[in-house]
């Protein structure tokens, strides 16, 4: 039922893999391990790419005279050319990639809140960026599905880079084979979930469809990637998914018996006022597509963005034995 292509994703070879942290130490990430077994992992330490050892003096970004650099602050060694150098040179090199997981905090290959000093020892941190690594990426690979570890612990967070990382993987392989008819289902596939994330970019992706055999296949996927990043640059709120589900039950709502609509009426005050989960009320509407919906709803990817397996427990001890 799923069907997903692997997504590539380069990550931090610190999360799950090996002890390459300043410290010596390895990152667990819950998401690393579960993506494991759906992507392909491109693993690199920009650091110990750079011949920095294990363990090692911890570096720091330090704004000097208006420039940015990149110092190891305990032996005042400056790697900014020398990370530069490996950025530029890694990513000449990077061939087809989905998305990336960053690690927190880091220098190099922090995604945000990257903490920039005014100097070196006792020095104050004067503004926050993305590190020098994960900058030059953030450039060059504008758009696409991006997140670092420490985030990933939130759900929505987590649910909303999933979906992206998946949808824009898809989107990616269709784009390689220019095929329009591969695109049209794509489109058509993703018709509800879209119409959550944004109702005037997705107005945008549906004008595209509707006249893509007057223009070139090339300006008609460069388009639609535009959008589809654009789409994809924030994630819907409540209030999206409760028109959409409105949308969707009202379709069929005359075959619905008068007691079963007050009921489901009940279940969308209940996820305004956060008393069920998006998954809650989402599984809760599939049940009425599958009984009265004969127009393929039920394989809209807003239902399955990404493989099921990946959708985390929703309460972990829930058969804790709290009274042992």
């Amino acid at each position: 039922m799923d069907g997903f292509p692997r997504p590539k994703v380069l990550v931090s070879r610190c999360l799950e893999f090996e002890n390459v942290r300043y410290d010596g130490h390895v990152i667990s990430s819950q998401i690393v391990e579960d993506l494991e077994p759906y992507v392909d992992y491109i693993k690199v330490c920009p650091e110990v790419e750079i011949g920095l050892g294990v363990p090692r003096d911890p570096i720091r970004i330090v704004k000097i005279n208006g420039r940015y650099r990149l110092i190891q602050h305990r032996t005042n060694r400056d790697i900014t050319e020398e990370m530069d150098k490996f950025t530029d040179d890694f990513l000449g090199k990077l061939q087809d990639v989905d998305g990336f997981i960053f690690k927190s905090g880091s220098p190099t290959i922090g995604y945000r809140n990257i903490k920039v000093y005014s100097g070196m020892e006792s020095a104050t941190v004067i503004e926050k960026g993305s590190g020098f690594f994960a900058a030059k990426i953030l450039e060059r690979y504008n758009g696409y599905p991006v997140e670092e570890n420490d985030r990933l612990r939130n759900g929505r967070i987590r649910h909303h880079f999933l979906t992206n990382l998946f949808a824009f993987t898809e989107f990616r392989r269709i784009k390689s084979k220019e095929s329009i008819d591969e695109l049209i289902k794509y489109h058509k596939k993703h018709h509800y979930l879209f119409l959550t994330y944004n109702i005037k970019i997705y107005n945008e992706l549906e004008s595209l469809i509707k006249n893509c055999f007057d223009i070139t296949i090339k300006t008609l996927f460069d388009n639609y990637e535009y959008h589809l990043k654009e789409l994809f640059s924030k994630p819907p709120i409540s209030e999206y998914y409760l028109q959409t589900a409105n949308t969707i039950f009202s379709q069929f709502s005359s075959k619905v018996p008068q007691s079963e609509i007050e009921y489901f009426n009940q279940v969308l005050e209940k996820y305004k006022q956060n008393l069920i989960t998006l998954h809650g009320l989402l599984e809760i509407l599939k049940l009425y597509v599958l009984r009265f919906d004969n127009t393929g709803i039920k394989d809209d990817r807003l239902f399955h963005p990404y493989p099921t397996k990946l959708q985390p427990s929703v309460d972990e001890d829930r058969d804790k034995d709290y009274w042992k």
